[in-house]
Parts: structure tokens; C-alpha cells; sequence
């Protein structure tokens, strides 16, 4: 193997072993601009024809209208979007368990036909900029905790997904 072939090998390896967390899969073009409109249609309760959304799944309400395949890939894309936490929100004074709960799922429509998902998920984590957080769980109870929280966009054949612009991760203090 010449040494530009193993270069050009290890830079392969290299370059897939980093996790990005939106993915773009056929047609996800059309769906990212699909996305645009529904959340333009839909930004008060009601939505304006020929757009609709329905919630499909909540966590706290024990409600799911989801099959679980369905729900069961929500949730690992909802994993896989919390991964660039790494390397935003938990560059910061955060600190989280890196457990990604699916909290919300609504449905919409354009015309009565799925066109995808916006889901919200969530990890407990704590701020650490004045607990004196040194690494350990002992200092860590010292910590206000809560839950970082984000949104994403799912098409209806789950192939794309991308971050909601307009929600990025952020810490949500816990109100007990």
C-alpha cells in the first residue's frame, strides 16, 4: 500500500468516526424547506391550511400515539442529536448523565398526508459555574440541576433530520 492510499484510508476512518448530528437523506432538501412553512403555518395553536399537527407522543402525559418501531427510531435519532452536546452546550458550565429521554413528538401535515415530526428531547444535567464542580459526584449535589433541552425535525421516512434553528440546546433549570 503506497503511502498516499493508507493517507488517504486513515483520513476515511477518521473523518466517519466523528458522529454529525443532522442528517440529510433523500429528498431532504424538499423537507428541510417543507419544515420552513409548517413552522410558519403552525406558530400559534392552530395551524393555517393546508397544514395540521397533532401530538403523537408525550412523555409526562404518558401519551403515545406512536408504534413502537416508530418511537423506537425517534428515540435513537433523538440520541444521536443530543451527541454534538459534546462539543456546544457541554463545552460550557453544564454536565449531564448523556441518558436522552424522548420527551414530545407532534406529527404534521400537509394536506392530511405525514410529511414528518418535530421531537423534543431532553438529559438531566446541572449547571456547574458556581458549585465548585471538580469532575466528581460528590461536588455535583452541590450543583442546581435541570434538563438541557432541544428540538429537531424528522421526516416521515426518518432518513433526514436536522436541529429546529430556532431551539438549540439549552439548560432548563428544575422547578420543584
Amino acid at each position: 500500500m503506497s503511502v498516499k492510499t493508507a493517507l488517504v484510508a486513515l483520513l476515511g476512518i477518521f473523518v466517519t468516526s466523528f458522529s454529525f448530528a443532522d442528517q440529510m437523506g433523500p429528498n431532504g432538501d424538499k423537507f428541510y424547506e417543507e419544515a420552513a412553512h409548517f413552522e410558519n403555518a403552525c406558530n400559534a395553536d392552530s395551524c393555517k391550511a393546508p397544514y395540521s399537527k397533532q401530538v403523537v407522543y408525550n412523555q409526562k402525559a404518558k401519551l403515545s400515539k406512536l408504534s413502537e418501531p416508530v418511537k423506537g427510531v425517534l428515540r435513537g435519532i433523538a440520541a444521536e442529536q443530543a451527541q454534538i452536546w459534546g462539543d456546544t452546550i457541554l463545552e460550557g458550565d453544564y454536565y449531564s448523565t448523556g441518558r436522552t429521554r424522548l420527551d414530545g413528538v407532534v406529527a404534521y401535515f400537509k394536506n392530511d398526508v405525514l410529511v414528518g415530526y418535530k421531537i423534543q428531547y431532553s438529559e438531566k444535567a446541572w449547571y456547574t459555574g458556581d458549585c465548585g464542580f471538580d469532575g466528581s459526584r460528590e461536588t455535583l449535589k452541590n450543583c442546581k440541576e435541570g434538563r438541557i433541552v432541544e428540538g429537531s425535525y424528522v421526516s416521515s421516512d426518518t432518513q433526514t433530520y436536522f436541529s429546529d434553528e430556532e431551539r438549540y440546546a439549552e439548560f432548563s433549570f428544575q422547578t420543584n
